[in-house]
């Protein structure tokens, strides 16, 4: 179990900042410290330097600044404090680090540039908290759904090596706790909240749905008066987003808290006059006077509240538990398998590169002439990287960069090198939203004196078409990505589209079965003959699960293909049938109907501010994943291979990467060749084919199989991108694309294979 972390808490006043401090505790963190930045003090003739009531900040929630000195006192925590300089300059939702400059001053005092990003004043803040607090190593925030607040903090963390917690995003979308699970509530957080003795006050208004008659009032009440008349007044003018809204994630409205339980809370705080004043708009807002700290009563209800009563979302959303009870109804662990074919390969791979007119692949680059160690090795191919992008300045398109990359496969020969590659491989990334990444160790299956292998996927349309989506901060969501590579990437369908137009190919990196608060292997990995069913199929489930939720954030409509990478020596034809079978589940008609929980990650600020997002478009999902309305053919089952490999990350015994489509309609066709099946793909002007060869006599027997799969192609051309899954030899110049080296490749229903292979052309 990994130690506790020490936390830096970021505190606004709001019930999501207080609420997000008794989550880290919950989950067994020690906050040493609160942070706020507050409004700058503006001269006045008359009584010299006032604070400004509240500004209008994208970042930072202002008004009710003057209560903030007593959450020191009341919760019995060192509080530090900063004026916010600078404004809204970079209002796109993903900090740029093009833009983010490191501070050259940490005085506590400096003026601050008009022209620097709010941002920035975190940084001076943060870094005297850290020489106060040596020992502080994460920061906490109330992020819920607003990608623009989440991701200038984790710029921010990184930059300061801060591990950047954001318990509650996208909560609204999560699996109730075990409490109220069987009620449903469009106001759960804040059910929550109330759960545990939270006590937090209305202190601003700015929506049609809410007047000034809601001031003051508790939305963490016992008796819920208050979170009722929210959710009535925001179902009228709150259709795009009803959870959101209900939780004032847009800015409907802003809160101040005063108590919670005994553990965090100290002291209560208490104002003693209020006054309501309404502006325009339907502005309407509390100002405070003679707010102070008391002591609370000895045997109050608070008092009797623990850590472990903080609720906390259940692990799997309810599809995900009943498909991991089917799987575990059944007789897996009695399968016997079948004996695995020692097969020594003299690999034949060499470096292969491939233009289409939207993308370029290049594939299977090594260095072992760097020497014999995978960090050198992996800066021989960074330097390769860089030599055959330079090469891109007669291409059509125009030079490309690393920046363009949006998928990457990463080869080790060991996974006890991945620390010494992944600092060389980070180096090739200067901006945000690095590429997905799927990394595994293929052992010595890769050929003699490799160490490590890459192979990327370029896109060649216009950088600023893109979409991504790269969350660092820990929460219950999906496992974060602290590291040079993202959740996921998505680019249109043809150069110079939109997304929202044409739809778009959805690259997302590879998952394994982390639990996302803790970081840590789902209740470990057990081989023992009692357990290890259980244990295995829990992973095999939770790592699909987070391929859904990233899947469902960017709006896949349907699956393109999967494989599942399987770790090890044992059980593997067991494994395979068991993530086949969860596989065919998970795309049983009906299975997602009516899934209101697999809605996009929409963001509050885009509907506040009217602006594009970097993450999909502002409409909500209308349907589950997948989106059986746009699939038609003969197999609506998308293409699975399970390959067999050496060592996982993190010692992981399965990793799922799935390749997605955003669309209107896919075409797809099943038919059985002598070599094995054929699926094809048609969605959106791209062909996409997975073909399996089957089990083979001889190595000459693959060969002639191989061919005739590459003959099979028919009409299409040659292919974008190609990737082959394979324990045989390939013969010299038959294949020219990505080669992955693997013990076994299955199918589904555990059929074993001799290769399986992915192919995209265009129609």
């Amino acid at each position: 179990m990994a130690p506790p972390l020490n936390i830096i808490a970021l505190i606004s006043g709001g019930k999501d900042s207080l609420y997000s401090i008794l989550h880290c505790i919950r989950n067994g963190h020690d906050v040493v410290a609160l942070a706020n930045l507050h409004p700058p003090y503006k001269d006045t003739s008359s009584n010299g330097a006032e604070q400004e009531e509240d500004i209008d900040s994208f970042m930072y929630q202002t008004i009710g600044h003057s209560v903030i000195p007593l959450y020191e006192t009341a919760l019995g925590i060192p509080l530090y404090r900063a004026p916010i300089t600078g404004g809204a300059v970079d209002t796109s939702r993903i900090y740029r680090h093009d833009y983010a400059a490191e501070a050259t001053t940490t005085s506590e005092g400096r003026e601050g540039d008009k022209d620097e990003d709010e941002t920035e004043s975190l940084i001076p803040l943060l870094r005297r908290i850290m020489r106060e607090h040596p020992e502080a190593n994460a920061v906490s925030a109330g992020a819920i759904l607003s990608t623009y607040q989440r991701t200038r903090i984790e710029n921010v963390a990184g930059r300061l090596g801060l591990v950047p917690l954001a318990w509650l995003w996208m909560y609204p979308t999560l699996p109730p706790p075990v409490e109220r699970a069987a009620v449903a509530s469009d106001a759960g957080l804040l059910e929550d909240m109330a759960a545990c003795g939270c006590e937090a006050r209305i202190i601003k208004v700015a929506s049609g749905g809410l007047d000034e008659g809601v001031l003051w009032g508790d939305v963490a009440s016992s008796d819920g008066d208050v979170r009722r008349r929210i959710v009535k007044g925001m179902r009228r003018f709150a259709a795009e987003d009803l959870r959101g809204a209900v939780l004032g994630e847009g800015g409907e409205y802003e809160t101040l808290a005063l108590d919670g339980p005994g553990f965090l809370w100290k002291q209560r705080i208490v104002v003693e006059e209020r006054e309501v004043k309404v502006g325009d708009g339907g502005v309407g807002y509390v100002r405070l006077k003679g707010a102070k700290c008391l002591p609370k009563s000895i045997s109050t209800e608070q008092d009797r509240i623990g850590p472990q009563d903080v609720r906390r979302p259940a692990l799997l959303d309810e599809k995900f538990v009943n498909v991991l009870g089917e799987i575990q109804s059944r007789g897996y662990e009695d399968v016997e398998s079948t004996t695995a074919v020692d097969r020594q390969v003299d690999w034949n791979i060499e470096t292969a590169l491939s233009e289409s007119e939207d993308t370029w692949t290049i594939s299977n680059v090594t260095a072992p002439e760097a020497g014999p160690g995978a960090g050198k090795q992996m800066k021989g191919i960074a330097n390769k990287l860089n030599e055959i992008m330079k090469s891109s300045e007669n291409m059509r398109c125009g030079r490309r960069g690393t920046e363009d990359i949006v998928f990457a496969t990463v080869l080790l020969r060991s996974m006890g090198d991945f620390a010494s590659i992944n600092g060389v491989y980070a180096t090739l990334f200067k901006k945000p939203n690095p590429p997905a990444r799927a990394t595994v160790a293929c052992g010595d299956t890769l050929p003699e004196g490799v160490e490590v292998m890459v192979s990327v996927v370029v896109d060649l349309g216009p950088r600023d078409m893109r979409q991504a989506l790269h969350v660092q901060s820990r929460s219950y969501w999906a496992p974060a990505n602290i590291g040079p590579y993202s959740q996921a990437i998505t680019v249109p369908s043809s150069p110079g589209s939109r997304i929202e137009d044409g739809g778009g190919l959805v690259y997302i990196a590879g998952q394994i079965p982390l639990e996302p608060a803790s970081m840590e292997i789902a209740e470990g990995l057990s081989q023992d003959a009692q357990t290890w069913f259980k244990n295995y199929a829990l992973h095999a489930v939770l790592s699909l699960q987070h391929l859904w939720r990233i899947g469902a954030a960017m709006q896949v409509d349907w699956w393109l293909g999967a494989v599942a990478f399987l770790a090890g020596e044992d059980r593997i034809e067991n494994k395979a049938r068991v993530a086949w079978d969860l596989w065919e589940r998970m795309h049983a008609q009906g299975t997602g109907e009516d899934d209101e929980d697999e809605q996009s990650g929409l963001d509050a600020w885009d509907i506040k501010y009217g602006r594009r997002g970097d993450l999909g478009s502002t409409k909500p999902r209308e349907q589950a994943l997948p989106n059986f309305a746009v699939a038609e053919g003969s197999s609506l089952v998308p293409p699975f291979f399970a390959v067999q490999v050496s060592e996982l990350p993190r010692g992981s015994d399965i990793e799922w990467q799935g390749l997605g489509s955003r669309c209107e309609q896919v075409e797809v066709t099943a038919e059985d060749r002598n070599y094995g099946q054929k699926i094809q793909s048609v969605v959106n002007g791209s062909v996409f084919l997975s073909i399996e060869i089957g089990e083979q006599e001889s190595e000459s027997a693959f060969e002639t199989s191989l061919k005739q799969a590459m003959d099979s192609r028919g009409r299409d051309g040659e292919p974008s991108q190609a990737v082959i899954y394979t324990a045989y030899p390939l013969p010299k110049g038959l294949w020219k694309g990505q080669v992955v080296p693997c013990k076994s490749v299955w199918g589904p229903r555990g059929r074993r294979l001799a290769a399986a292979i992915a192919l995209q052309t265009k129609r």
